[in-house]
């Protein structure tokens, strides 16, 4: 039997040659890559005497992986079958088959062996002899190439993109990707005009805008927005209730001490739509999750920053130090974090949703329970870590019974005062024996006599007392000039007068404004006679402007600016107006919320018959290190008379 031309199997009746075509292109601006594969593909099984059942297509699919690729690997479970019915996989060539390695290339053709199943190349004109196993490796090995030295030309235009001038329009623009929920995309040419406003939709979908932001016209998922190369998007607020729902986010970790699944929780029960729903991707149920709150909380995009390269899962190339570097074989599957020194922030580039201070305050929350995760013990006998996994303050969630659960701790054996019920010895007139509640010492609980008494307080009681001496201290904060006594208990709090140092940051910020104009006159001016000289001074220059920024910076650290100083006094005043409301008739969960403001912790004290409580100066929460001022006070034990 004669042989197939570049197969090196022999003509055989066609109904027997079954053969199936696997079609790939890498991106969805070439138009007519797919059906140019396919005719070359029918062409040359015409020519061949083969008959193609069907067709695979990846559309739009890196061939540097086959992860991702949902037909190739529909083709590989289909060839695994019992009665597979193609004897063939016609490719275009190398390429389309897959930019992967000669090892991963060699796995799949090497179960397609296994099958019986032979890969043929319309154009790379193998003969079917020993030689193909020469070539092939080789242009295997070439295809892979040209995709490592695009991914490396592609990450030196992306790090010349987000490096432009500080004067460039283009500074800090969106690199690509879906933005961050709360903010849409304004796409502007390199001359500054208006091109569109683009909202991504829970489903997939993009809406686009005009410059009034009015819906003119929606993309459905995969279309892709085509522009110009020169052309470039910067973030911008999304609508008011997206914004309005991240600041929400942030209140109930920073303010309210929520964990991420409390403040999923209460996103979802209010019916707060999530970023992404079911239509997106089915992976997706609609909800808000633990995952999504935590990406939220520690993405700095949300104070104004563009933040880059915080992460990769890049196939052959990473960035660090600013330059692409090789990536190891065995990490190039992997999402990796990188190290915050290799981020690339462009400070200040689009509208701010949550002030510097509460995300530092979120991040402080957050490092400070990731520390005390790590610092959990291990069950000796189960081999698990134990440990609370709370965020600071002891938020308890909204199935608690009990107001002041984890606020109080016993004077005589430093064991925590917790919920306690026990039901009444006699019973009604029905026969029933009713519960009550009340807070023991956990001593007792745990361990009997032997550690403490049980020191049982009612429930009603004791809370009443404790809200009532928490309003005691803050009426002072009601009327005409609360808010000058907030001011001053602020100016306390913090260590430092707020007006000075907002009045130190912009004087710093003059003199770095005043150095850059000597530096431009200088560049403007330097000659041949002069260069010496003016290098010189360019250097002082540029020393004394790196000191400012230095100490810019720590005060940024430190400082909160009179705008904020005065945004937290109203809150806080607002707050304490509404106290009395906020601890006594809200749900449980908005209470608990409302008494960690105002209490740092109760000493039960029965020994003394007195309640020692630690309440906090101001019912408010600082960014950074979150210290507060507290002020002792002591009450009688509310005994049952």
């Amino acid at each position: 039997m004669a042989r197939n031309p570049g197969t090196g199997y022999a003509k055989q009746d066609r109904k027997s040659q079954v053969a199936v075509g696997y079609l790939r292109r890498s991106t969805d601006r070439q138009e007519q890559s797919i059906p140019d594969q396919k005719a070359a593909i029918e062409a040359y099984a015409e020519e061949h005497g083969f008959r193609v059942h069907r067709y695979y297509t990846d559309d739009a699919v890196s061939g540097t992986s086959t992860v991702g690729r949902r037909a190739f690997q529909a083709l590989m479970a289909d060839a695994k079958r019992k009665r597979c019915e193609f004897q063939f996989v016609i490719v275009y060539d190398v390429k389309r088959f897959g930019r992967v390695g000669n090892d991963e290339a060699g796995y799949y053709r090497h179960l397609l062996h296994m099958q019986g199943i032979e890969v043929l190349y319309v154009s790379e004109n193998f003969t079917g002899d020993s030689t193909d196993d020469l070539i092939r490796p080789v242009k295997q090995w070439q295809a892979r190439q040209e995709s490592k030295d695009l991914s490396k030309v592609t990450i030196r235009g992306l790090l010349s993109k987000v490096n432009s001038g500080v004067g460039d329009d283009a500074r800090g623009a969106w690199m690509g990707g879906v933005p961050p929920y709360g903010y849409d995309l304004r796409y502007q040419s390199t001359s500054g005009l208006f091109l569109m406003h683009v909202r991504f939709m829970r489903d997939g979908a993009k809406e686009i805008y005009d410059e009034n932001v009015k819906l003119t016209r929606s993309l459905p998922r995969g279309e892709t927005i085509v522009t110009s190369r020169s052309d470039y998007c910067k973030l911008v607020l999304s609508d008011k209730s997206r914004v309005a729902t991240l600041r929400e986010i942030f209140r109930l970790y920073v303010e309210e001490r929520r964990g991420y699944k409390a403040v999923a929780d209460a996103l979802n029960r209010k019916g707060v739509l999530s970023p992404r729903g079911p239509g997106w991707d089915r992976r997706y149920r609609g909800k808000w999750s633990i995952t999504t709150i935590r990406s939220i909380l520690t993405n700095p995009v949300y104070v104004g920053d563009t933040v880059w390269n915080r992460r990769t899962d890049a196939r052959f190339h990473r960035i660090s130090n600013g330059q692409a570097i090789e990536r190891p074989q065995a990490q190039s599957h992997r999402l990796e974090f990188n190290d915050e020194s290799d981020w690339i922030v462009v400070p200040d580039t689009h509208p701010v949703i949550v002030s510097r201070r509460k995300w530092e305050a979120a991040k402080f929350l957050r490092e400070e329970l990731e520390t005390s995760v790590l610092q959990r013990g291990i069950n000796s006998r189960t081999g698990k870590k134990v440990g609370s996994r709370e965020p600071p303050g002891g938020w308890t969630g909204p199935r608690s019974k009990y107001l002041l659960s984890k606020l109080m701790t016993c004077g005589r054996c430093g064991n925590r005062y917790e919920g306690h019920s026990q039901y009444l010895s006699r019973r009604d007139k029905n026969g029933k024996r009713h519960k009550t509640l009340g807070y023991a010492c956990g001593g007792y609980i745990r361990h009997g006599r032997s550690t403490c008494q049980i020191g049982r307080l009612k429930k009603e009681l004791l809370e009443e007392a404790v809200i009532e001496a928490v309003i005691d201290l803050y009426k002072p904060f009601i009327g005409d000039d609360a808010q000058d006594r907030m001011a001053d208990v602020l100016d306390e709090q913090i260590g430092s007068d707020i007006t000075e140092i907002a009045k130190t940051q912009a004087s710093i910020k003059s003199q770095v404004r005043k150095i850059d104009r000597k530096v431009r006159n200088l560049l403007d001016n330097i000659t041949a006679r002069n260069k010496n000289l003016a290098d010189v001074r360019l250097s002082e220059l540029t020393q004394e402007r790196e000191q400012l920024e230095d100490q810019l910076e720590s005060l940024e650290n430190l400082a909160i600016t009179e705008e904020e100083c005065q945004e937290l006094i109203t809150e806080t005043a607002g707050f304490i107006a509404s106290l009395r409301i906020s601890l006594s008739d809200n749900p449980l969960d908005r209470r608990q919320a409302a008494i960690r403001r105002c209490v740092d912790g109760i000493v039960i004290d029965l020994d003394r018959n007195e309640l020692r409580l630690s309440l906090r100066k101001l019912p408010m929460i600082f960014g950074g290190s979150l210290t507060t001022l507290t002020e002792t006070i002591t009450i009688p034990v509310p005994f049952a008379s």
